[in-house]
């Protein structure tokens, strides 16, 4: 009988994998798609392969979490990862201005002092805020992986503004802070990273983003299969064991503790604990037994809304697209100053009318140059768009759907595609590959509730108090994934390790002896 059985491979089920493993009990990873991993997950054609759902990360410098978090997992940070463009990892592009956000908080700070200099005090004002926040940011994410340092009493100087901020949005906290309406949105230009208008963001999750960059992005070495097969390996080398095309259709329950799962193929396992790394509303859902839940959190459940979709153009152009303007960096570009508007098109169920972008060239930022032959580029445009144009076709299987959607799919394409021409005159040519993802395609690969590349949208009515926990009221139940600590690579690697620790702290004895955790040679835990 398995002893701790996970559900669901993307970051945080690998995560939660590992930690168990590390922990000495004996895991069993389901995966109800064919590949491990979900968004972690690429693909290839004609020898250029493409990352649908990792585009870089950051956190990834010596004593920042996101690294620490990786070492607790027995992962070297140096080795998996390249750093990203140092002047410039994201390009924020508007019809009249550009902005180049470089590593560095302080240079960041500089650089738009150098673009609005008549913004000098709401600018400085402002990164005083962030320096506070990134004291009890850094505080609060990593004192469950470090010891206590007497730094972190520093920390304290930020909780005036974190509990004025706590429940407020980024919206109104940039407007607070800023006189100039551009430096509003300039500051909001990251904001695809959770797919959310300012107004709708927490204020805590628009500054989140900021300092998770604050000292410059990532990008997997090799690609995010890469960084994906490196956790696999970490939790097999542990004892852990993963199974691919295994869907969960019921977790079992005696009284309010769990005792395993079963397959859709009829197979039950038996098991202490379960973490579920998927949608929480799957979880609660579809596979407890009806009746299990409180009033209150089956209402919840019936509330939760997804995030946005995506469109995504993956394009393989036998180029190199140095020469065309594009580097080791990301472009987030607008075609107008209004962010509202551009979101709440979308959020009323509309195809975009004025194209707003995301250019990815993965193949540019990754060091190893393994992901296009050579002299060859990678290039993924990205859009969000509503899941109500697509509906009709989810839950179909891949390439089954029918001309009408390949038609709709394509024609999408083909529009996003215009714009970039427009905006960007000749950046694509010599295309060999052309592929393209829709809302229903992160449904059936990666099973996003409504096609939502963010797992449940991070409104504040879902996020930080009102999220999901890491416990569930079902004895041996936790949570793991997007639904619980937000979209992303990282919050999913954080909501993996929060999960094996919940199991730590219910002192759920391991039915094997307890696997030694010893640093990669020549990581920095190794020193």
């Amino acid at each position: 009988m398995a002893r701790a059985i996970v559900i669901g491979t993307g970051a945080g089920g690998l995560a939660a994998t590992i930690g168990l493993a590390q922990q000495g009990h004996e895991v069993v990873a389901l995966e109800a798609a064919k590949q491990l991993g979900g968004f972690l997950n690429p693909f290839a054609r004609r020898h250029y392969h493409f990352d649908p759902g990792v585009h870089y990360m950051g956190q990834l410098g010596a004593g920042e979490t996101t690294a620490i978090a990786l070492e607790r997992l027995g992962l070297d940070a140096d080795a998996l990862f390249c750093p990203m463009d140092a002047d410039g990892f994201d390009v924020l592009r508007f019809p009249d201005l550009e902005v180049r956000i470089p590593r560095g908080l302080e240079n960041y700070h500089q650089r738009l002092l150098d673009l609005f200099p008549e913004d000098r005090r709401d600018l400085d004002r402002f990164f005083g805020l962030l320096r506070r926040f990134a004291r009890i940011a850094d505080t609060v994410s990593q004192r469950p992986m470090r010891p206590l340092r007497w730094r972190d009493l520093l920390a304290l100087t930020g909780l005036p503004d974190a509990m004025r901020w706590m429940e407020r949005t980024f919206g109104e906290l940039l407007t607070r802070y800023f006189r100039n309406p551009r430096l509003r949105v300039v500051l909001a230009g990251q904001g695809g990273d959770y797919g959310l208008a300012p107004s709708r963001t927490p204020a805590f999750l628009g500054l989140g983003v900021l300092l998770h960059y604050a000292e410059g992005a990532y990008f997997p070495r090799a690609g995010s299969g890469a960084f994906r097969d490196a956790l696999v390996e970490r939790g097999r080398a542990l004892g852990a064991t993963y199974r691919r095309r295994a869907p969960v259709t019921e977790i079992h329950l005696d009284g309010q503790r769990v005792t395993g799962v079963t397959l859709e193929s009829g197979e039950r396992i038996e098991a202490d604990i379960v973490v579920s790394a998927i949608d929480p509303t799957l979880t609660f859902g579809r596979l407890l037994p009806r009746g299990v839940l409180s009033e209150r959190l089956q209402a919840k459940v019936d509330a939760t809304q997804p995030s946005l979709g995506s469109l995504c153009v993956f394009l393989g152009v036998e180029r190199d697209l140095r020469a065309h303007g594009l580097g080791a960096f990301n472009v987030w570009d607008y075609p107008h100053w209004d962010l509202e508007a551009m979101y709440a098109e979308v959020a009323r169920g509309e195809m975009p009318t004025d194209w707003f972008f995301f250019l990815s060239p993965n193949s540019l930022k990754d060091a190893a140059g393994t992901m296009a032959p050579a002299g060859c580029s990678t290039l993924e445009v990205v859009t969000l768009v509503p899941h109500q144009p697509f509906e009709s076709w989810d839950g179909l299987q891949a390439f089954k759907r029918g001309p009408d959607y390949e038609s709709f799919k394509q024609r999408s394409a083909d529009g996003l595609l215009a714009a970039v021409e427009q905006r960007w005159p000749g950046l694509v040519g010599d295309v060999v590959v052309r592929d393209v993802a829709t809302p229903v395609t992160n449904g059936f690969y990666a099973g996003a509730v409504k096609g939502g590349a963010y797992g449940p949208a991070a409104i504040p009515e879902q996020y930080g108090k009102n999220a999901w926990r890491t416990r569930t009221p079902v004895e041996g139940l936790y949570l793991a994934g997007s639904g619980v600590m937000g979209g992303g690579v990282a919050p999913c690697l954080f909501s993996g390790l929060a999960a094996a620790g919940a199991v730590r702290k219910a002192g759920v004895p391991a039915r094997v002896p307890t696997v030694a955790n010893p640093a990669p040679e020549g990581s920095r835990l190794a020193t």
